[in-house]
């Protein structure tokens, strides 16, 4: 085990340099640069600016500079706001989409697992078709679609809801139901294929032979194995969760990261671009040798090879 984990920590460094180094690229051939949209700067007074910042050196050489910071954990100073580091605005903003985040999965996995459930015990009946209608609608529909039309309706025509912000708890829903729905539908979708899959299975024939009745058959053989395919997928969906929150948090002026992700995006501001990057690449790692540990824990058929493979 100790060897299978030390070899996906070595995949994920040199998958992580890669994708610094792929950003790095494609961010330096952006049209412009950071101070190209500041109309009163003079060509001294830019020249001077990008001489402080080190942009006016050959790309190899900011390459170089970039991975030294990177190595201590320092992302650099952000060239929108040049009295703040890019540490410091993930430090502030990470917790609220963190926290927004968390409630989405939840959520998602709670009322997706059971629509999954609910709908592969009631194949081709009633419920399993409103089960994979929901999820139809959630698969369908984007959040920049969803939660306008959540904000809009709920909050400002029926006004059971507050429709933008982020305070007490009340103002806390409409952004996470609108950041869980698509979540919620996949996991809908995958849970229902799974669990029909499962019930054909010899094992679950055998345990009803046995007698058991139907709730010990479902929750000890047939939900457990069933699992697997969410789990694979769960370590993946919570940082896309949180990377999908940069929209919703648009839609509901939640004060998370998204606002300064997309600022940085227009004004080309380097060092927020590549800290957020790298900052969620490496949640994504992360959660992916998290799953594959955790795959191998909940089904005693899967195991590790020696020597990790």
């Amino acid at each position: 085990m100790l060897r299978f984990i030390l070899r996906r920590l070595i995949y994920g460094i040199i998958t992580l340099w890669v994708l610094i180094t792929l950003t790095f690229i494609l961010m330096h051939n952006l049209p412009g640069d950071p101070f190209a949209n500041s109309q009163k700067l003079s060509p001294e007074a830019k020249a001077t600016l990008m001489k402080t910042y080190g942009l006016d050196q050959p790309i190899w050489v900011q390459y170089g500079s970039y991975l030294k910071k990177i190595a201590t954990f320092d992302f650099g100073v952000s060239f929108n706001y040049p009295t703040r580091s890019v540490n410091d605005v993930l430090k502030q903003t990470f917790p609220t989409s963190a926290e927004l985040g968390m409630y989405a999965i939840i959520i998602a996995v709670i009322i997706g697992l059971t629509l999954g459930i609910v709908a592969a015990l009631n194949h081709n009946k009633g419920w399993d078709y409103v089960a994979m209608l929901t999820a139809i609608i959630g698969v369908s529909a984007p959040a920049f679609v969803i939660g306008p039309l959540l904000s809009y309706f709920i909050g400002v025509k029926l006004g059971w809801l507050p429709p933008a912000l982020w305070k007490s708890p009340e103002y806390k829903i409409l952004p996470t139901i609108t950041l869980a729905f698509g979540t919620l539908a996949t996991m809908a979708r995958m849970m229902r294929t799974s669990m029909l899959d499962v019930v054909s299975q010899d094992y679950v024939k055998t345990a009803k032979s046995k007698g058991l009745s139907r709730f010990a058959v479902v929750v000890k053989h047939t939900i457990r194995n069933a699992m697997l395919p969410i789990i694979t997928i769960l370590g993946v969906a919570l940082v896309n969760i949180t990377t999908g929150a940069f929209v919703v948090e648009q839609i509901f002026a939640v004060p998370g990261m998204g606002k300064f992700f997309v600022q940085s995006i227009s004004t080309n501001d380097y060092t927020m671009i590549m800290g957020m990057t790298i900052f969620y690449a490496a949640l994504l790692i992360v959660a992916i040798m998290v799953t594959d540990v955790m795959y191998g824990v909940v089904d005693p058929r899967i195991r590790l090879a020696k020597g990790g493979k």
